[in-house]
């Protein structure tokens, strides 16, 4: 607990994303993860996409912050919004999986 306090010092996460997460979730973030910015990153990532565990866990040692949006596309610049957000995500690394298990 004191490692979550220490992790975690502003209140407003534990009304936002704690709140949503499994306690095994936040000792995968905790464990895994020193710089507290990567650690809301998963925290969000997990919330929005509802990922497991393990998922999550797989997320973190594939380093998938890293990877996000780095594939080089022209989708933005010949799509409206919707349909360049989906066709990016379509052409997402198969090897990362952003969905539950």
């Amino acid at each position: 607990m004191r490692a979550f306090a220490a992790a975690w010092p502003d209140p407003a996460f534990m009304h936002q994303l704690g709140a949503q997460l499994r306690w095994r979730h936040l000792t995968v973030l905790l464990e895994r993860l020193d710089e507290p910015s990567l650690r809301d990153w998963y925290a969000a990532q997990t919330v929005e996409h509802g990922w497991s565990r393990n998922v999550l866990e797989h997320q973190v040692m594939a380093q998938l912050h890293a990877r996000v949006g780095t594939a080089p596309s022209n989708f933005h610049s010949h799509l409206p919004a919707p349909d360049s957000e989906l066709a990016q995500q379509l052409t997402r690394d198969p090897t990362s999986s952003t969905t539950s298990i």
